[in-house]
């Protein structure tokens, strides 16, 4: 039985299902193959789930109230939306809400598909013939790291193009979108710092309507509405030229960039200090996203490996009654790590997701 295999890695590593011939490519004169492991036919199914769920649930626009499975989900986005993203992005929210969403319930999909025991009840039906259908596509660590990695691109793209178009409407170094307020019916901490730093929201309804309609009183076009236009724009050219080199001047704090009025010799502390920083901001932004696929890698795998660890104490003893003895608690406890890894399924999801977020943030707020 796979449940009881004698190798506890047995659980969570891949296994092969297909291999699959390239006959355009040769490894050193060998053949080489595609493998289509149980990981990936799981992540594949994750996929495939959400692209037929979200369209059956949300065909189109309605006025009338949510109910069942459409509800939940409802109440999950707009959580996701108003406390998660908003707080964190303001007028950039519906520009990377797709991607966030899709991020979150691709993870969610992907975890709680790895709590099916799948692999044994095919194992079961076909008598032992099939095995290994099944797993954890986010128990893979190539599966977390291709979702950090897109993380980076997007993240780092993201600031780059803001800065061009920044550029473009001539609004780069003037903060407006600080300096100016919210969108109606909202309140600007007076507080906020850098983005950076920024974890907690600073958009507080005041109005009812923020209640009875979030989607519209959050809309994205009441803040762009305001934010106008700067004299002294770039052509798209200067812009793209620009870009690049400053995003990357602003990737790290000037501590001594002289203020209007102050002597220019205190470029000559400030750019020793900020190369040195940026070198740490450079390692910061690779460690971020190793993290966010090392984390989202290890707490996917550790409960399976529990698990596994658990049952197998029920068939190591020789006894029968010794099995019963020890089988009893086990089961208890194993119950239990069950539902924490369902809590931890969600966990994940979210904690993967709102980093992400916060990492968005910073690369695309106005530089300070």
């Amino acid at each position: 039985m796979y449940i009881l295999a004698a190798n506890l890695m047995d659980h969570v590593v891949e296994h092969d299902l297909l291999r699959v011939f390239i006959p355009a490519f040769r490894n050193n004169g060998e053949p080489l193959y595609l493998h289509i492991t149980n990981q990936m036919l799981m992540a594949l199914i994750a996929a495939v789930l959400m692209l037929y769920l979200f369209p059956k649930f949300f065909p189109s626009a309605q006025s009338d109230a949510p109910t069942g499975a459409r509800n939940a989900l409802e109440a999950v986005i707009e959580y996701l939306r108003l406390e998660v993203f908003r707080p964190a992005l303001k007028e950039n929210t519906e520009k990377f809400l797709p991607y966030l969403l899709t991020l979150f319930f691709f993870i969610l999909f992907s975890n709680l598909l790895g709590l099916i025991p799948l692999a044994t009840i095919v194992e079961l039906l076909t008598w032992g013939h099939v095995k290994d259908i099944g797993g954890t596509a986010t128990g893979n660590i190539w599966n977390t790291a291709a979702l950090a990695v897109l993380a980076f691109v997007i993240i780092h793209v993201s600031g780059v193009v803001q800065v061009f178009r920044d550029l473009v409407r001539g609004a780069y170094g003037h903060h407006e979108r600080h300096d100016n307020g919210a969108a109606k019916g909202h309140k600007v901490d007076p507080h906020i710092g850098n983005m950076r730093a920024e974890a907690a929201g600073n958009d507080s309804p005041q109005n009812f309507d923020a209640l009875t309609d979030p989607t519209h009183h959050y809309t994205d076009s009441e803040s762009d509405s305001h934010r106008g236009h700067v004299n002294g724009g770039k052509s798209y050219f200067t812009a793209a030229l620009l870009a690049i080199p400053l995003y990357i001047w602003n990737f790290a704090p000037h501590p001594f960039r002289p203020q209007e009025g102050e002597p220019s010799w205190k470029w000559a502390m400030d750019i020793p200090m900020w190369f040195m920083l940026l070198i740490l901001e450079l390692m910061g932004a690779v460690i971020k996203p190793f993290s966010l696929a090392m984390r989202l890698f290890a707490n996917m795998i550790g409960g399976h490996l529990v698990l596994a660890a658990l049952l197998m104490l029920t068939v190591m003893s020789p006894q029968i009654l010794t099995q019963v003895g020890i089988g009893i608690p086990v089961v208890l406890l194993s119950v239990f790590i069950s539902i924490l890894e369902l809590l931890v399924a969600f966990l994940q999801a979210y904690i993967f997701t709102f980093l992400t977020t916060l990492f968005i943030a910073s690369a695309v707020a106005p530089e300070h």
